[in-house]
């Protein structure tokens, strides 16, 4: 007898656990529907992910050339709109270009840039009159904290640490 009492009663909790909407809230025609969304959602990904084309990789390969050669980086007012006028493209087209053809965002791509002109600027005797801030305003940052902190991020030190590691290594190389 007490075993038929605690089957039915192990039975009845069940059920009402089963029923209960916090555990399964979603009906079987609800799951159907979620799963066609996100069936939807997985084709409209792979329709938006395309490959950087030729014409795409040529502005590309002139970014470079401009940023290597005009250093519109330095210019603390860059903005994606400015460079993509430079280039003749729209801002959306430049962005996409950046965003796929070396994996960073605007902003990344060009303080990638800034950093490595302040690391040479920071190892160049003819740089010591500049302090660390004098640097990172000369490379195209407007706050201390954004410099110290992207410097850190790109290379692992501080501009501080970086000069002291690099003069000590420079000393009697003239630059």
């Amino acid at each position: 007898m007490i075993n038929s009492l605690l089957l039915v009663s192990l039975l009845f909790i069940g059920y009402n656990a089963m029923k209960q909407k916090e555990i399964f809230p979603f009906s079987d025609i609800s799951k159907k529907e979620i799963r066609t969304i996100i069936k939807e959602e997985k084709k409209q990904e792979k329709i938006k992910k395309r490959e950087v084309n030729f014409e795409e990789q040529e502005v590309y390969e002139k970014l470079l050339v401009v940023m290597q050669n005009d250093k519109p980086f330095l210019n603390s007012e860059l903005s994606l709109f400015s460079l993509a006028s430079t280039l003749k493209i729209s801002a959306h087209a430049l962005s996409f270009i950046i965003n796929e053809c070396s994996g960073e965002n605007f902003n990344q791509f060009v303080n990638g840039y800034r950093i490595e002109e302040a690391k040479k600027l920071i190892v160049n005797p003819k740089m010591n009159h500049l302090n660390i801030m004098g640097i990172g305003y000369e490379v195209g940052f407007n706050s201390k904290s954004t410099f110290i902190t992207t410097f850190k991020k790109i290379t692992n030190q501080t501009p501080s640490e970086y000069k002291k590691s690099n003069s000590t290594t420079l000393l009697g190389v003239e630059l």
